[in-house]
């Protein structure tokens, strides 16, 4: 006697009713925390290459590869290659659908993730003309980490350049100061010996005009005053150039502006695939007669010019609190007072 034989679709006897649903419910027996962290890494920031993920992660490239081939094949990420006009670029990773609905159900927001994995999405992202720009700025950050793990220190924060936009739109104290405030290519807090350092990030290409850069400094004088007025620090702001050449002419036109002094601003010319952005490579714009600094060090190297005017703040908030508590105890000895002639009123002693 012969058995029929029946072809069932993907994830039967699984409960999922997709084959990505079946993969997710799969996926939990193959991964590890890293794994987890590089997923949400990778959706956070959007894209990230094989030479990024792992510095943030691995000990070596090979050890890279080998995993991230793995979270391909399981649906995690995606990966595509652009075509440089010279020479060849490394694997580029993003979200893949997967990943998506695995965060979605991380972050109990099945929505969040998903438009990230749509192909359009995705294929835009690849003929992007600003992909070198997201690798280079990315580049940035993943170095910091490289030198965190290998060196000391720690990167304590890294925030895309969505998240810094809507962190610097809290800062706004005045209707018409949102249309000008910037939009830093990303924002961090590194620490080490003891001490900590937050920045904005211009991560230059090369691609503006001096001016324009230059101009930028409009934006972030706007900011550091909305920080100011909110009694919060005005952080350390980064240029980062490809060229010398390039750092020395930004330099001439950044300090020209007027904008500029109240400002606390670092430029370095570096290669952060090759060279830490932790190390001394920074040279304050002001002040740099100690030359390059760390960047740890730039705290102290680059004092906060908005400091004496949040103190001013602080006291004047301070005296405002004190005058409407006097102004409560009055009210409360006033109404005291009231109760008590009412009271003794219908005691009939008067």
């Amino acid at each position: 006697m012969t058995t029929a034989s029946h072809s069932h679709p993907r994830g039967a006897g699984t409960g999922a009713r997709t084959k990505d649903e079946a993969a997710l419910l799969a996926a939990p027996a193959h991964l590890t925390d890293r794994d987890r962290e590089l997923v949400r890494l990778v959706a956070v920031h959007r894209v990230l290459t094989t030479g990024q993920l792992a510095a943030l992660a691995f000990g070596s490239v090979i050890t890279a590869r080998h995993r991230l081939a793995v979270l391909v094949r399981i649906g995690l990420l995606r990966r595509f290659r652009p075509h440089p006009p010279e020479g060849s670029a490394p694997w580029h990773y993003v979200l893949g659908a997967v990943g998506a609905a695995m965060l979605g159900v991380e972050d109990r927001d099945e929505r969040r993730w998903a438009p990230q994995a749509r192909a359009d999405r995705q294929l835009g992202l690849e003929r992007s003309p600003r992909l070198s720009h997201m690798t280079g700025r990315n580049w940035f950050f993943a170095a910091l980490a490289r030198h965190a793990r290998e060196h000391g220190g720690e990167l304590a924060e890294w925030l895309n350049e969505a998240d810094t936009a809507a962190r610097c739109q809290q800062a706004a104290v005045r209707g018409d100061d949102r249309a000008r405030l910037p939009r830093p290519d990303g924002a961090g807090t590194w620490a080490e010996d003891g001490r900590t350092v937050s920045f904005w990030l211009e991560y230059d290409a090369g691609t503006e005009h001096l001016p324009v850069l230059a101009g930028k400094l409009d934006g972030y004088a706007v900011l550091a005053a909305g920080l100011a007025w909110h009694e919060l620090p005005c952080p350390v702001l980064l240029f980062c150039f490809g060229s010398p050449r390039r750092e020395q002419a930004a330099r001439r036109a950044l300090a020209a502006t007027r904008e500029a002094a109240g400002l606390r601003i670092a430029t370095a010319a570096l290669d952060p695939r090759v060279t830490s952005p932790a190390g001394p490579v920074w040279l304050p714009l002001h002040g740099a007669d100690g030359g390059q600094v760390r960047l740890i060090d730039l705290e102290q190297a680059l004092p906060d010019p908005w400091q004496d005017y949040r103190q001013q703040r602080a006291r004047e908030r301070r005296e405002a609190a004190e005058r409407e508590r006097a102004l409560r105890r009055a009210a409360d000895d006033d109404y005291d007072d009231d109760t008590a002639w009412a009271a003794t009123g219908e005691e009939g002693t008067w």
